[in-house]
């Protein structure tokens, strides 16, 4: 059972590493490229969609990979 805790702890954080390098790399470069209102967004506005990122980053990714880049 101590064996089955830490496996889902590391699928956990890597799910959640991944995430936070994802959530990066899309506020840089994909934000706009999904959302074009999406332009002047201030730093506030990312700090706030950050928790959702994070936990819905494979959809992100696919709605990034989808709008062309």
């Amino acid at each position: 059972m101590e064996g089955l805790i830490q496996v889902i702890v590391q699928i956990w954080l890597i799910y959640t590493v991944i995430g936070i390098v994802f959530s990066m790399l899309f506020f840089k470069f994909g934000l706009v490229t999904v959302d074009e209102s999406a332009e002047n967004t201030t730093w506030k506005f990312k700090l706030l969609i950050s928790p959702g990122m994070l936990i819905f980053w494979p959809l992100f990714a696919l709605k990034w990979k989808r709008s062309g880049s």
